[in-house]
């Protein structure tokens, strides 16, 4: 169990806010298979003040299977973040806490000084915090990389520190600089440091495509917790695995092949029934959440090209059950 704010949570697993993937088919199907606590996609805080609520990605009233959730938000402007968070809330009033994104490390996102750009201005972070944990009912979390251009470990402690002080309940942080991106190693040193110097908890993320890999995490950086993200991708099973292994030490095995594309059908399936597109984007989506589960198999990569250039969701479930049969 984490405690944020006054807020008990009872795991210390999430799934992370990944922006054009975890929607509501996508954390349906995670926490069918272990995922306690899920993020929604992440929201842009411009877009969800000047969006009409019709026109936003929030899915009010909540799922009632899609319970606890938090809610990460992209910004840079204290008085906008505000505005947004209130929409937010608005929209669904059993939201568990907010982040804020400083992490994200896009070129479009840097641009309008938002996500790890936050990380090179902290003084707008800060001022960011303090506006929205002083006027917001929920807890206020933030969300770090390890740096901005370079590894720096007395700064990013500065900044976590600061964090703290000016009202973050805890420090969810990507264990790699903004010009990493998501490349080169996980930068356990600076995780530790960051934990080793403040007193809210600490959840860390970067590379955790294992159960092995999320105990590597704890035991190298002491983290309260630990994100998945990627490591999720046509594998959501990962939650169970992680679970298992940090209670009882026992390596669940991958379920059998032919259960994995049972679960990839029943998300067909849910993102037919749930996601909001028009159709072409829709199919371009359901290609996409199908080649992340066509893998590890014969003739596999011939499979996720025919996928690739599937004219229908019917063709697609077709694909999988060439599989099965």
């Amino acid at each position: 169990m984490i405690k944020i704010g006054s807020k008990k949570i009872n795991t210390n697993i999430f799934l992370a806010s990944l922006a054009g993937v975890s929607d509501l088919s996508y954390r349906l199907i995670a926490r069918e298979h272990g995922a306690e606590f899920c993020f929604y996609e992440m929201f842009d805080s411009n877009s969800l003040v000047f969006t009409s609520q019709r026109k936003t990605r929030v899915e009010p009233p909540p799922h009632p299977k899609d319970l606890p959730i938090a809610v990460q938000l992209l910004g840079s402007d204290p008085d906008m973040m505000l505005k947004a968070a209130k929409k937010l809330l608005e929209m669904n009033k059993k939201i568990t806490f907010l982040d804020i994104n400083a992490a994200c490390p896009m070129k479009k996102v840097i641009k309008k000084k938002s996500g790890a750009y936050l990380i090179r201005e902290p003084e707008i972070l800060y001022s960011i915090i303090r506006k929205l944990s002083s006027s917001l009912p929920i807890p206020i979390t933030v969300k770090l990389r390890t740096g901005y251009l370079n590894k720096d470990i007395s700064r990013i402690i500065k900044i976590s520190k600061n964090c703290e002080k000016n009202g973050a309940k805890a420090v969810f942080v990507h264990g790699r600089t903004k010009a990493q991106e998501y490349t080169g190693s996980v930068d356990y040193e600076s995780i530790k440091a960051i934990k080793d110097n403040v007193t809210i908890p600490v959840i860390a993320s970067g590379d955790i495509f294992s159960a092995l890999k999320a105990k590597e995490m704890i035991d190298k950086t002491g983290c309260d917790g630990v994100i998945v993200a990627r490591g999720s991708f046509g594998n959501p099973w990962i939650f169970k695995q992680i679970k298992a292994y940090l209670r009882d030490g026992i390596l669940l095995p991958d379920p059998p092949l032919v259960e994995k594309l049972a679960i990839a059908k029943k998300h067909l399936n849910y993102i037919e029934k749930y996601k909001k597109l028009p159709a072409k984007s829709k199919l371009g989506f359901c290609r996409k959440i199908t080649i992340w589960y066509l893998k590890n198999f014969r003739h596999a990569a011939m499979l996720r090209d025919q996928a690739g250039r599937a004219k229908s969701v019917r063709e697609l479930y077709s694909i999988i059950d060439t599989v099965l049969e």
